[in-house]
Protein backbone atom coordinates (compact mmCIF):
# COMPACT_ATOMS: atom_id res chain seq x y z
CA UNK A 1 0.00 0.00 0.00
CA UNK A 2 1.47 3.37 -1.17
CA UNK A 3 1.49 6.38 1.09
CA UNK A 4 -0.91 8.12 -0.72
CA UNK A 5 -3.78 5.21 -0.51
CA UNK A 6 -2.41 4.91 3.06
CA UNK A 7 -3.59 8.35 3.76
CA UNK A 8 -6.58 8.13 2.11
CA UNK A 9 -7.60 5.52 3.95
CA UNK A 10 -7.09 6.91 7.67
CA UNK A 11 -8.93 10.06 6.69
CA UNK A 12 -11.82 7.80 5.72
CA UNK A 13 -11.93 5.87 8.92
CA UNK A 14 -11.28 9.26 11.18
CA UNK A 15 -14.05 10.51 9.04
CA UNK A 16 -16.33 7.56 10.42
CA UNK A 17 -14.97 7.69 13.68
CA UNK A 18 -16.06 11.14 13.87
CA UNK A 19 -19.65 10.28 12.49
CA UNK A 20 -19.68 7.34 14.82
CA UNK A 21 -19.09 9.47 17.88
CA UNK A 22 -21.45 12.50 16.90
CA UNK A 23 -23.98 10.05 16.40
CA UNK A 24 -23.41 8.04 20.31
CA UNK A 25 -23.03 11.90 21.66
CA UNK A 26 -26.55 12.96 19.67
CA UNK A 27 -28.38 9.44 21.18
CA UNK A 28 -26.81 10.13 24.65
CA UNK A 29 -28.45 13.67 24.50
CA UNK A 30 -31.78 12.16 23.87
CA UNK A 31 -31.73 9.59 26.44
CA UNK A 32 -30.91 12.40 28.98
CA UNK A 33 -33.99 14.30 27.72
CA UNK A 34 -35.75 11.10 27.48
CA UNK A 35 -34.97 10.71 30.87
CA UNK A 36 -35.78 13.99 32.41
CA UNK A 37 -38.88 14.03 30.36
CA UNK A 38 -40.02 10.50 32.17
CA UNK A 39 -38.56 11.59 35.63
CA UNK A 40 -40.68 14.45 35.64
CA UNK A 41 -43.64 12.68 34.26
CA UNK A 42 -43.18 9.94 37.47
CA UNK A 43 -43.31 13.14 39.89
CA UNK A 44 -46.55 14.23 38.45
CA UNK A 45 -48.12 11.03 38.73
CA UNK A 46 -46.24 10.89 42.48
CA UNK A 47 -48.24 14.30 43.06
CA UNK A 48 -51.22 13.11 41.23
CA UNK A 49 -51.81 9.69 42.93
CA UNK A 50 -50.45 11.84 46.29
CA UNK A 51 -53.81 14.71 46.15
CA UNK A 52 -56.14 11.35 45.23
CA UNK A 53 -55.12 9.76 48.48
CA UNK A 54 -56.29 13.24 50.28
CA UNK A 55 -59.13 12.97 48.40
CA UNK A 56 -59.99 10.06 49.77
CA UNK A 57 -58.91 10.63 53.14
CA UNK A 58 -61.45 13.55 52.63
CA UNK A 59 -63.87 11.21 51.68
CA UNK A 60 -63.54 8.67 54.45
CA UNK A 61 -63.90 11.47 57.06
CA UNK A 62 -67.11 11.97 55.43
CA UNK A 63 -68.39 8.25 55.90
CA UNK A 64 -67.20 7.74 59.63
CA UNK A 65 -69.09 11.04 60.38
CA UNK A 66 -71.97 9.42 58.81
CA UNK A 67 -71.36 6.12 60.51
CA UNK A 68 -71.08 8.04 64.00
CA UNK A 69 -73.10 10.92 63.20
CA UNK A 70 -75.35 10.06 66.39
CA UNK A 71 -71.81 9.61 69.02
CA UNK A 72 -70.43 12.68 67.12
CA UNK A 73 -73.67 14.45 67.98
CA UNK A 74 -73.61 13.45 71.62
CA UNK A 75 -70.27 14.20 71.65
CA UNK A 76 -70.56 17.81 70.65
CA UNK A 77 -73.76 18.33 73.08
CA UNK A 78 -71.32 17.00 76.21
CA UNK A 79 -68.30 19.70 75.72
CA UNK A 80 -67.86 22.48 78.12
CA UNK A 81 -67.21 25.76 75.71
CA UNK A 82 -65.56 28.94 77.23
CA UNK A 83 -67.66 32.17 76.04
CA UNK A 84 -65.83 33.90 73.03
CA UNK A 85 -64.76 37.25 73.88
CA UNK A 86 -65.13 38.06 70.24
CA UNK A 87 -65.60 35.55 67.48
CA UNK A 88 -62.27 33.69 66.99
CA UNK A 89 -60.71 32.80 63.57
CA UNK A 90 -58.44 29.77 63.30
CA UNK A 91 -56.09 29.15 60.87
CA UNK A 92 -55.27 25.34 60.49
CA UNK A 93 -52.09 24.92 58.50
CA UNK A 94 -51.34 21.26 57.59
CA UNK A 95 -48.44 21.43 54.84
CA UNK A 96 -46.12 18.80 54.71
CA UNK A 97 -42.95 17.71 52.60
CA UNK A 98 -42.18 15.24 54.50
CA UNK A 99 -44.01 11.91 56.25
CA UNK A 100 -47.51 12.56 55.26
CA UNK A 101 -50.21 11.67 58.15
CA UNK A 102 -53.26 9.81 56.89
CA UNK A 103 -55.05 11.43 59.42
CA UNK A 104 -54.68 15.15 58.28
CA UNK A 105 -58.14 15.30 56.87
CA UNK A 106 -59.67 13.60 59.87
CA UNK A 107 -58.33 16.00 62.04
CA UNK A 108 -58.86 19.48 60.25
CA UNK A 109 -62.66 18.37 59.07
CA UNK A 110 -63.30 17.32 63.24
CA UNK A 111 -61.58 20.68 64.53
CA UNK A 112 -63.25 22.65 61.77
CA UNK A 113 -67.00 21.01 62.65
CA UNK A 114 -66.17 21.16 66.61
CA UNK A 115 -65.41 24.95 65.51
CA UNK A 116 -68.74 25.68 64.19
CA UNK A 117 -70.97 23.19 66.40
CA UNK A 118 -69.95 24.65 69.69
CA UNK A 119 -69.00 28.42 68.22
CA UNK A 120 -66.48 28.98 69.62
CA UNK A 121 -64.19 29.54 66.69
CA UNK A 122 -64.52 29.27 62.69
CA UNK A 123 -61.46 28.05 61.02
CA UNK A 124 -59.95 27.98 57.51
CA UNK A 125 -57.81 24.86 56.33
CA UNK A 126 -55.10 25.04 54.41
CA UNK A 127 -51.83 24.00 53.06
CA UNK A 128 -50.81 26.70 50.99
CA UNK A 129 -47.51 28.19 52.20
CA UNK A 130 -48.33 31.62 50.65
CA UNK A 131 -51.31 31.93 53.38
CA UNK A 132 -48.26 32.46 55.36
CA UNK A 133 -48.05 36.03 55.34
CA UNK A 134 -48.26 39.65 57.38
CA UNK A 135 -51.63 40.50 56.15
CA UNK A 136 -53.23 37.14 55.99
CA UNK A 137 -52.37 36.08 59.38
CA UNK A 138 -53.81 39.25 61.45
CA UNK A 139 -56.97 37.79 60.28
CA UNK A 140 -56.84 34.71 62.46
CA UNK A 141 -56.56 34.63 66.49
CA UNK A 142 -54.60 31.39 66.55
CA UNK A 143 -52.21 29.18 64.31
CA UNK A 144 -52.40 25.54 64.49
CA UNK A 145 -50.42 23.53 63.03
CA UNK A 146 -51.47 20.16 62.50
CA UNK A 147 -48.97 17.26 61.85
CA UNK A 148 -46.29 19.23 59.80
CA UNK A 149 -43.59 17.82 58.82
CA UNK A 150 -40.14 18.34 57.86
CA UNK A 151 -40.28 22.24 56.45
CA UNK A 152 -43.78 23.36 55.74
CA UNK A 153 -42.79 27.41 56.69
CA UNK A 154 -39.67 27.22 54.24
CA UNK A 155 -39.27 31.22 53.36
CA UNK A 156 -37.87 34.11 55.27
CA UNK A 157 -40.59 35.63 54.07
CA UNK A 158 -43.21 33.24 55.77
CA UNK A 159 -41.07 32.73 58.96
CA UNK A 160 -40.55 36.82 59.38
CA UNK A 161 -44.74 36.81 58.96
CA UNK A 162 -45.00 33.81 61.54
CA UNK A 163 -42.12 35.70 64.38
CA UNK A 164 -44.45 38.65 63.70
CA UNK A 165 -47.80 36.60 64.65
CA UNK A 166 -46.48 35.72 67.94
CA UNK A 167 -44.91 38.39 68.54
CA UNK A 168 -48.52 39.87 68.32
CA UNK A 169 -50.28 38.29 71.50
CA UNK A 170 -51.40 35.85 69.11
CA UNK A 171 -51.81 31.52 70.13
CA UNK A 172 -50.08 29.15 68.30
CA UNK A 173 -51.75 25.48 68.67
CA UNK A 174 -49.43 22.31 67.67
CA UNK A 175 -51.19 19.01 66.89
CA UNK A 176 -49.22 15.68 66.70
CA UNK A 177 -46.17 16.07 64.65
CA UNK A 178 -45.97 19.77 65.20
CA UNK A 179 -43.00 18.70 66.86
CA UNK A 180 -41.38 16.94 64.03
CA UNK A 181 -40.76 19.73 61.77
CA UNK A 182 -38.11 23.34 61.38
CA UNK A 183 -35.38 21.11 63.11
CA UNK A 184 -33.35 23.81 61.92
CA UNK A 185 -35.31 26.42 62.97
CA UNK A 186 -34.33 27.34 66.83
CA UNK A 187 -37.24 29.79 67.01
CA UNK A 188 -39.85 27.42 65.76
CA UNK A 189 -38.67 25.06 68.14
CA UNK A 190 -38.69 27.34 70.97
CA UNK A 191 -42.34 27.85 70.30
CA UNK A 192 -43.61 24.84 69.96
CA UNK A 193 -41.12 23.14 72.91
CA UNK A 194 -40.07 20.51 71.77
CA UNK A 195 -38.43 18.33 68.90
CA UNK A 196 -39.41 14.64 67.68
CA UNK A 197 -36.74 12.01 68.54
CA UNK A 198 -38.98 8.78 67.83
CA UNK A 199 -42.06 7.36 68.57
CA UNK A 200 -41.67 4.11 71.19
CA UNK A 201 -45.78 3.97 71.41
CA UNK A 202 -46.69 3.15 68.27
CA UNK A 203 -50.31 3.86 66.28
CA UNK A 204 -51.33 0.72 67.51
CA UNK A 205 -50.39 1.08 71.18
CA UNK A 206 -52.55 1.18 73.96
CA UNK A 207 -50.99 4.40 76.28
CA UNK A 208 -51.85 5.19 79.80
CA UNK A 209 -51.75 9.33 80.20
CA UNK A 210 -50.88 10.69 83.44
CA UNK A 211 -53.00 13.93 84.45
CA UNK A 212 -50.24 16.06 86.41
CA UNK A 213 -52.59 19.09 86.62
CA UNK A 214 -55.86 17.32 86.99
CA UNK A 215 -57.79 20.49 88.57
CA UNK A 216 -56.36 22.45 85.41
CA UNK A 217 -58.84 24.10 82.90
CA UNK A 218 -57.07 22.80 80.17
CA UNK A 219 -55.97 19.04 81.76
CA UNK A 220 -59.39 18.56 84.12
CA UNK A 221 -61.26 16.42 81.07
CA UNK A 222 -58.63 13.74 81.07
CA UNK A 223 -59.26 10.83 84.01
CA UNK A 224 -56.39 10.17 86.10
CA UNK A 225 -54.93 6.93 84.63
CA UNK A 226 -56.69 7.87 80.77
CA UNK A 227 -56.28 4.89 78.26
CA UNK A 228 -56.25 5.70 74.29
CA UNK A 229 -55.05 4.49 71.37
CA UNK A 230 -52.64 6.26 69.85
CA UNK A 231 -48.64 6.61 68.77
CA UNK A 232 -46.60 8.64 71.22
CA UNK A 233 -43.94 10.97 70.75
CA UNK A 234 -40.29 11.18 72.87
CA UNK A 235 -38.38 14.62 72.85
CA UNK A 236 -34.74 15.39 72.65
CA UNK A 237 -33.43 16.21 75.97
CA UNK A 238 -32.52 19.79 74.94
CA UNK A 239 -32.97 23.60 75.82
CA UNK A 240 -36.00 23.30 73.83
CA UNK A 241 -37.81 20.94 75.78
CA UNK A 242 -37.63 21.66 79.54
CA UNK A 243 -39.90 22.42 82.04
CA UNK A 244 -38.62 25.58 83.24
CA UNK A 245 -40.02 27.10 80.28
CA UNK A 246 -43.65 24.60 79.87
CA UNK A 247 -46.12 23.75 81.70
CA UNK A 248 -46.59 19.49 81.54
CA UNK A 249 -50.10 19.06 81.22
CA UNK A 250 -50.29 15.49 80.85
CA UNK A 251 -47.32 12.65 80.08
CA UNK A 252 -47.20 9.13 80.22
CA UNK A 253 -47.77 6.92 82.90
CA UNK A 254 -45.09 4.26 82.67
CA UNK A 255 -46.76 2.06 85.20
CA UNK A 256 -49.19 1.04 82.87
CA UNK A 257 -49.81 -1.89 80.96
CA UNK A 258 -47.43 -2.64 78.34
CA UNK A 259 -45.67 1.11 78.78
CA UNK A 260 -41.52 0.36 78.85
CA UNK A 261 -40.30 0.16 75.46
CA UNK A 262 -37.09 -1.01 74.20
CA UNK A 263 -36.26 2.25 72.63
CA UNK A 264 -37.29 4.70 75.24
CA UNK A 265 -34.29 7.30 75.21
CA UNK A 266 -35.04 9.51 78.22
CA UNK A 267 -33.15 8.89 81.00
CA UNK A 268 -35.29 10.85 83.46
CA UNK A 269 -38.51 8.96 81.83
CA UNK A 270 -40.43 12.29 80.94
CA UNK A 271 -42.56 11.98 78.26
CA UNK A 272 -44.90 15.21 77.93
CA UNK A 273 -47.74 14.56 76.19
CA UNK A 274 -49.41 17.91 76.52
CA UNK A 275 -47.99 21.19 77.72
CA UNK A 276 -48.59 25.01 77.79
CA UNK A 277 -45.84 27.32 77.11
CA UNK A 278 -45.90 31.39 76.60
CA UNK A 279 -43.30 32.31 73.69
CA UNK A 280 -43.05 36.08 72.87
CA UNK A 281 -46.30 37.31 74.61
CA UNK A 282 -48.40 34.95 73.04
CA UNK A 283 -49.91 31.28 74.37
CA UNK A 284 -48.97 28.20 73.24
CA UNK A 285 -50.86 24.81 73.68
CA UNK A 286 -49.43 21.62 72.25
CA UNK A 287 -50.60 18.11 72.55
CA UNK A 288 -48.66 15.20 71.02
CA UNK A 289 -52.57 13.38 70.44
CA UNK A 290 -53.70 13.06 66.68
CA UNK A 291 -51.94 10.06 65.12
CA UNK A 292 -54.71 8.22 64.67
CA UNK A 293 -58.60 9.13 62.66
CA UNK A 294 -60.01 7.19 66.19
CA UNK A 295 -58.41 9.94 68.25
CA UNK A 296 -60.38 12.66 66.21
CA UNK A 297 -63.91 10.76 67.33
CA UNK A 298 -62.71 10.74 70.67
CA UNK A 299 -64.80 12.89 73.31
CA UNK A 300 -61.88 13.08 76.10
CA UNK A 301 -59.22 13.95 73.34
CA UNK A 302 -61.07 16.49 71.75
CA UNK A 303 -62.43 18.10 74.91
CA UNK A 304 -58.93 18.64 75.50
CA UNK A 305 -57.74 19.96 71.98
CA UNK A 306 -60.74 22.40 72.11
CA UNK A 307 -59.70 23.68 75.73
CA UNK A 308 -56.13 24.14 74.23
CA UNK A 309 -57.65 25.97 71.16
CA UNK A 310 -59.71 28.32 73.19
CA UNK A 311 -56.98 29.00 75.79
CA UNK A 312 -55.43 30.01 72.69
CA UNK A 313 -57.31 31.72 71.53
CA UNK A 314 -57.50 34.33 75.06
CA UNK A 315 -60.76 32.65 75.77
CA UNK A 316 -59.67 30.17 78.43
CA UNK A 317 -58.18 31.56 81.64
CA UNK A 318 -55.61 28.82 82.61
CA UNK A 319 -52.39 28.80 84.67
CA UNK A 320 -48.77 28.64 82.20
CA UNK A 321 -46.61 28.55 85.36
CA UNK A 322 -43.92 26.30 84.25
CA UNK A 323 -44.48 22.53 85.95
CA UNK A 324 -40.50 23.58 87.49
CA UNK A 325 -41.33 26.50 89.01
CA UNK A 326 -44.64 24.33 90.95
CA UNK A 327 -42.66 21.06 91.42
CA UNK A 328 -44.28 18.81 89.26
CA UNK A 329 -42.90 16.21 87.90
CA UNK A 330 -43.84 12.71 85.38
CA UNK A 331 -45.22 9.88 87.61
CA UNK A 332 -42.16 8.02 89.68
CA UNK A 333 -41.93 4.26 87.54
CA UNK A 334 -41.90 1.57 89.74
Amino acid sequence: MNFKKSLLMTFAFTGLALVANDDKRAKIKALDMQMKQTHQQSNELRHQSELKKREVNKLKFQKWLLERSDKVEKMFQGFEVAKSKKPRKVLIYSRTTGFRHSSIETGAGMIKLVGEKTGAYTAVHTEDESMINDAELAKYDVLLMLSTTNNPISTPKARAAFEKFMASDKGLVGIHAATDCHKKWPNYLEAMGGIFDGHPWGAGDHVTLYNECPDHACAKMVPQGFVIRDEIYQYKDDKHFTRDKMRVLLSLDLSGPKMMKNNMKRKDNDYAVSWLRSYTGSKVFYTNLGHNEDTYFNPVAMQHMLTGIQYACGDVEADATPSAKLGLLPKPVK
